[in-house]
């Protein structure tokens, strides 16, 4: 009985190091994490913003308002006919109302005359509001990752002044030896284990390979310099989110090819343990 337990407790650690060492020898990526793209708003005119979102870290959804942006007031260049013409037209008014001689015809004339003009500068006026105010709104579902910009600020058109990581476009961003990823492909199935538990099966959608860097300016989560050392893997998959947390920055390892676990696994799933 005793050889009997030294023989099973010695195959039983042979077999913890062949899942140990076959786990470490397929193809694998110790570096990796849940990465997305940002979503980069900018000022849509010149003008004055007011946000009233959520702080950074906040979740927004898609056309959500974020804010408002409102153009300095516009000068009465546009409407200086307008205004002309109106203080004609009660300057007239007041030399008919004081000329008794006039008919009271005329006199109605001048007094249309005057309310068509400040019909018009009024009409004018609100179109100069409309064309000068805009809602902001958000393009994507997701988290608010950074503002460059508080209420109350002047901002040229064009200029940035929020970013949202989109919960809606993750991806595992992996690094791996040049070794494996010359054996990859786009299309290649392989699986994500989150360090905290959880799996999550993947394709490969771009062999990024060490550039350029300047797509990292895109991304909500910068690799580390050791991370850029090796060569860049993307992975997508719609099971990456499906509590609807949106890990980003959840590390991981990638497993590109099976290992020992893997059937192992499929087995206690098949007999329902």
């Amino acid at each position: 009985m005793k050889y009997a337990l030294r023989i099973v407790g010695l195959l039983a650690i042979i077999f913890a190091l062949y899942i140990i060492v076959g786990e470490q020898l397929v193809g694998s990526s110790s570096n990796a994490y849940v990465n997305t793209r940002l979503a980069t708003l900018r000022m849509p005119l010149d003008g004055t913003i007011q946000l009233s979102t959520a702080p950074v870290g906040g979740r927004i959804s898609a056309g959500e308002v974020i804010g408002g942006a409102t153009r300095r007031q516009n000068d009465n260049s546009e409407i200086a006919w307008i205004l002309d013409g109106r203080l004609q037209a009660a300057a007239d008014l007041r030399a008919y109302e004081a000329d008794p001689e006039i008919s009271p015809v005329v006199l109605d004339q001048a007094l249309e005359r005057l309310k068509a003009y400040e019909e018009a500068r009024e009409a004018m006026r609100g179109q100069q509001v409309a064309a000068s105010s805009t809602a902001l709104r958000s393009p994507v579902t997701g988290v608010i990752w950074s503002l460059a910009a508080h209420s109350g600020v002047y901002l040229p058109m064009g200029e940035p002044y929020a970013r949202i990581a989109d919960c809606e476009a993750l991806f595992v961003h992996a690094t791996v030896d040049q070794r494996l990823y010359n054996q990859l492909h786009p299309g290649d199935v392989a699986q994500f284990r989150f360090h905290d538990g959880g799996v999550a099966e993947m394709t490969v959608s771009l062999l990024a390979g060490t550039g350029p860097r300047t797509v990292y300016e895109t991304l909500a989560v910068n690799p580390t310099i050791r991370q850029l050392e090796g060569y860049a893997v993307f992975l997508e998959s719609a099971l990456l989110d499906t509590s609807g947390s949106c890990p980003i920055g959840k590390t991981g390892r990638v497993v590109f090819s099976e290992g020992p676990a893997n059937w192992l696994g499929e087995l206690i799933s098949g007999i329902g343990l």
